[in-house]
């Protein structure tokens, strides 16, 4: 037994989901890995395997958006740039002084979340609708995450770059990284199950006072989670990803070189409560953060059950991928569980 096989086995014991993936490694190497329980309870029970895709959720922020953010820099791309540069829509008075940074550190101002979806599906339709959203703070007073900053950044990226985002994405990130995560996978029954019959987001999008017509009844399996990435054909900015977690393993060490890493994952909010860099989160405020990592951690999480903390002070990358929600969501904060496989993770270094 290794750290992470005995903390797999609590937790799978507690039933804190019904299958993981786990790893930790340094920019070279895999230090240990560990991964059991079920890929799919429902509508049958199917063994969790160590080369099962999770989707990924919003991991899809930083390994996807962000580093296409840093490499679209090197074409003339600035964090000050305003939307309405790429954006026509975007060109009035209610966004004046939002910015590519602002909407990769949740600090524009928008809302935290829409359904992008109720006024149309696809690329062009979540244009218009987010052309339509009203902010509701002024930009750089407050974190608040949202998903629509990432969703506008892709739109942004798809221009700079002149090629979709997931081909931007497999060639200029996954491929460098010798990673196989990928956007879009062609095997639903290779991923691990997701929620039932999007009862989440009928809910919030009942709450808001809408309506939409195309939510689904069965499992999730095999198409992103998120509604607004897949109703955009399931490749976004915010979502879409999948992978397993050496996958995000291989992203994630290209953060460990400060040459890469540079700016981006640094602290941009620092007089605000929680940090944020350019799609990371520093530790200040982190709910999935604990007290033993390093002044220079940082790291993401995803609604999936999914966390990614990276620890250059250690040289060190943890992953946890589950599939928590399935095969339905439960109001409960996850970050304990998350909290407990950091401890168990930094036994292996």
């Amino acid at each position: 037994m290794t750290p992470l096989s005995d903390w797999l086995e609590e937790e799978l014991a507690r039933r804190s989901f019904p299958g993981a993936s786990a790893l930790v490694g340094t920019s070279t190497t895999v230090l240990g890995a560990a991964s059991g329980g079920d890929a799919a309870i429902e509508p049958v029970r199917e063994s969790l395997r160590p080369e099962t895709l999770f989707d990924l959720a919003s991991l899809t922020k930083p390994l996807s958006t962000a580093a296409l953010v840093r490499l679209a820099r090197d074409r003339g791309l600035s964090l000050d740039d305003l939307p309405g540069r790429f954006l026509p829509e975007w060109k009035r008075t209610r966004y004046d002084g939002i910015t590519i940074e602002h909407l990769m550190t949740h600090t524009s101002g928008l809302p935290s979340w829409y359904p992008l979806y109720t006024g149309g599906e696809g690329p062009a339709a979540y244009r218009r609708t987010l052309a339509q959203i009203e902010p509701e703070r002024a930009p750089g007073s407050a974190v608040v995450y949202s998903d629509l900053g990432p969703l506008l950044v892709a739109e942004i990226l798809e221009m700079a770059f002149s090629a979709p985002l997931d081909r931007c994405f497999a060639e200029l990130v996954a491929a460098p990284s010798d990673s196989r995560a990928r956007f879009l996978p062609s095997d639903p029954r290779g991923c691990a199950a997701t929620e039932r019959g999007d009862r989440t987001e009928r809910r919030m999008t009942a709450d808001l006072g809408l309506s939409y017509r195309g939510f689904v009844d069965g499992v999730v399996r095999g198409e992103v989670h998120d509604g607004n990435a897949r109703r955009r054909g399931g490749v976004a900015g915010n979502a879409g990803l999948f992978g397993t977690a050496e996958d995000v393993w291989r992203l994630a060490r290209a953060w460990l070189d400060p040459s890469f890493r540079a700016d981006l994952a640094a602290d941009r909010t620092p007089e605000l409560p929680e940090a944020r860099g350019i799609g990371w989160q520093g530790a200040r405020g982190a709910g999935s953060a604990i007290p033993e990592f390093g002044d220079s951690a940082f790291g993401h999480t995803g609604f999936t059950g999914t966390s990614l903390w990276i620890d250059p002070d250690r040289d060190a990358v943890l992953v946890l991928l589950t599939n928590r929600i399935h095969p339905e969501v439960r109001e409960e904060n996850f970050h304990p569980v998350r909290q407990r496989f950091h401890r168990a993770a930094l036994r292996l270094l």
